[in-house]
Parts: structure tokens; sequence; C-alpha cells
């Protein structure tokens, strides 16, 4: 992950390091409330404290701003990854535990930061920088889960273990994203609860591992 370096001008000094936080705590939180394109630098400043003219010391605009605060945030985020993944390997034992606890943890964990995450992926999309971090950060943080699965490898019945956790958890991460409306397209939450959903999911990934197709 890129340091917050690479597009702020980062300050040395106690006081204007803690102001550059402020900014960034800010943004996030306004994130959490909106989506990027209705938030202003403006309410940034003034949530967070700090003129105007201080955070253009720092950044050269908006976008850069984004950038800093996507790094920042990615890393909390790989941090939360990384505890779920340890409650999931002390608490669920089998295939038939794990499976269901990966996907809802998974979820969970895209749900909570759903916000946010939805900001960065619509400016990914057009902003190159945006899009290589969101999609490096969700390949390392989705090798965690997927590592838990292939350590049940000796209940799995798929003649490819690999191929086969891969990309199912593909399409449960693309179901779940497009479910809490984290693409343009919109959300599904109106096709059913969310628990239900994660339910189905798991039952589904199940079956599949332990499906032997005809070849």
């Amino acid at each position: 992950m890129p340091s917050t370096i690479a597009h702020a001008r980062v300050p040395k000094q106690g006081r204007s390091r803690q102001s550059f936080e402020r900014i960034i705590e800010a943004t996030i939180e306004l994130l959490r409330e909106r989506a990027y394109d209705q938030i202003t630098l403006a309410e940034i400043c003034q949530r967070s404290g700090v003129s105007t003219g201080s955070l253009y010391g720092r950044v050269d605009g908006k976008d850069d701003l984004l950038r800093v605060v996507q790094v920042r945030f990615l890393e909390r985020l790989a941090e939360q990854f990384s505890e779920e993944e340890a409650r999931i390997a002390a608490g669920a034992q089998g295939l038939a535990q794990v499976v269901p606890a990966v996907v809802t943890g998974l979820g969970n964990l895209l749900q909570e930061n759903a916000s946010v995450l939805r900001s960065f992926m619509l400016r990914g999309a057009v902003d190159e920088v945006i899009g290589a971090a969101g999609k490096k950060s969700a390949l390392e943080n989705h090798a965690k889960f997927i590592q838990l699965v292939l350590s049940c490898r000796d209940e799995i019945r798929h003649p490819d273990p690999e191929r086969a956790v891969e990309t199912g958890m593909l399409l449960i991460y693309a179901t779940q994203a497009r479910f809490l409306g984290l693409d343009s397209t919109g959300r599904l939450d109106e096709a059913g609860s969310w628990k239900q959903l994660l339910a189905d999911l798991s039952d589904m990934m199940l079956a599949f591992l332990l499906f032997v197709p005809r070849r």
C-alpha cells in the first residue's frame, strides 16, 4: 500500500501533523454520511477546524486528498480483515463452520464500510491510482479468507480446490457488493434480507466445494 507521502506534503511538526490528521478523519466521517461528489473541501475544513489555506498547503486538491484518505482507510481495513481472519481461525472448525464464518465475516466488513468503499470504487473507475489501490487491497484481504477455506482442503471434493475457492469467493464478493450498492448500478436489497443472502451464499459455496463435476 502506498504511503500518504505519495499524494500529499505531509507536515513534520507535531501541531501541523495533528491538523492534517483531523482533515483525514473529517473526510472519512463525511464519506460515511454522503458520496464523494457531494462533499466539498469547505465542509472538510469546517468539520476538521482547519483552514482552507492549510489544506491546500498539504494537497493540490480534492482528488489528491481522497487518495490520501484511501491509503489510511485501507490500512485500517486490512487490520480489520486480519482480526476477523484470526477470530474465524480460532473459533471455526471444519468446512461447514469455516465457510459460513468467512461469508458472514466478509459481508459484515463490507457492510460496515460500504459508504466509504462506495466512494472509492466509483472514483476508482476514472482515477487509476484509486482504482489500482482498491484492487490491490481487495486481493490481499480476500486472500486471507481464501486461505481459511483452503485450510479445510481435505474436505473439498472439487478436483481443483484452489480454483473452486477463488471462484466461489469472487462470486460471493460480487453478490455482496452488488447488494450493498458498492458499484454504480444500484442496490439489490429489495431482493431479500441481508441475513438471508449471507445464508444462501454460504449454502451455495458449500454445495460448490462439495460438488464433483462430471468431466
